[in-house]
C-alpha cells in the first residue's frame, strides 16, 4: 500500500493491527489475573477450613475443661459455706474437697494460625474476619494460657496443705459398672473448719475460680463466632 500511496489506508491498517495485538495482551493479563486470583480464592478457602477444624478442635477441649472448672468453682464455694456454716460433716462433702485441689489445663491447636501468622494472615480477605481469629488466638487462648502460672502456684500451695490435712480415697462410682472415683476425707473436720489458714486458702481459691470460668466462657464465645463467621464467609465467597 506503501508502494501504491496508499499511506491513509496503510495507517487503518496498522492501527487496527497494534490494536488487536494490545487487546489481546489485556485479555491474556485478564486471564492470567483471573487464575491467579482464582489460586488465592482456593488456597484461603482451604486454610479457613482448616482453621475451622482446628477451631471445633480445641472447642471441643474448652467445652470439656469449662464444665470441669465449673466443678471445681462450685465445690471450692461450698467449701466456703462450710467454713462459714460450718455443718455436720457428711459423705457428699468429701467430693468438693478433692474437687477445690484440681485444675485444668487448656491446650489449644494453633498449627494453622502459627503459618499464617507466620507472614499470611493478609491471605484472609475479610477484615473483620481476620480481627475475630486473631482475637480467638492473641487475646482468648494467651488469656487463659497465661494463668497458667498462677494456677499451679496455687496448686502449689493447695496441695501441700492437702497432703497434710486429708486423705484420698477411691470410691466405686454409682453410674457406672466400672471405674472409681476420687475423694477427700478430712483427717481432723473441726480443725480444718476452724483453720484461719485453710479459709483465707479457699477464699484466694474462690476468686480465682471465678475469674477462670469468665475466661473460659469468653473464649468459647469467641471460638463459636469465629467458627460461624468461617462458615458464613466460605458460603458468599
Amino acid at each position: 500500500m506503501l508502494l501504491e500511496g496508499k499511506i491513509k489506508k496503510y495507517l487503518i491498517y496498522a492501527m487496527g493491527e497494534i490494536i488487536l495485538v494490545v487487546l489481546g495482551i489485556l485479555i491474556a493479563l485478564q486471564i492470567n489475573d483471573w487464575n491467579e486470583n482464582k489460586k488465592i480464592n482456593i488456597k484461603e478457602a482451604v486454610t479457613l477450613k482448616n482453621l475451622k477444624s482446628e477451631l471445633e478442635s480445641s472447642l471441643q477441649e474448652l467445652r470439656t475443661d469449662y464444665g470441669r472448672i465449673q466443678d471445681y468453682q462450685k465445690s471450692t464455694l461450698n467449701i466456703y459455706k462450710y467454713i462459714q456454716k460450718k455443718p455436720i460433716l457428711n459423705d457428699s462433702m468429701y467430693l468438693d474437697f478433692y474437687n477445690s485441689i484440681q485444675f485444668s489445663f487448656f491446650f489449644p491447636k494453633t498449627s494453622t494460625y502459627e503459618t499464617l501468622k507466620s507472614g499470611n494472615l493478609e491471605l484472609i480477605k475479610s477484615d473483620s474476619l481476620r480481627i475475630i481469629i486473631t482475637d480467638i488466638y492473641e487475646a482468648g487462648y494467651k488469656r487463659i494460657l497465661t494463668k497458667v502460672s498462677t494456677r499451679r502456684n496455687a496448686a502449689n500451695i493447695l496441695f501441700p496443705y492437702y497432703q497434710e490435712n486429708f486423705r484420698t480415697k477411691l470410691i466405686p462410682n454409682i453410674s457406672e459398672s466400672t471405674g472409681y472415683t476420687r475423694v477427700a476425707i478430712p483427717n481432723d473436720y473441726e480443725y480444718l473448719i476452724n483453720d484461719s489458714k485453710y479459709e483465707s486458702l479457699i477464699s484466694e481459691a474462690v476468686l480465682g475460680r471465678n475469674m477462670e470460668v469468665d475466661d473460659f466462657r469468653r473464649t468459647i464465645e469467641f471460638v463459636v463466632k469465629g467458627i460461624e463467621g468461617i462458615d458464613e464467609y466460605l458460603k458468599t465467597n
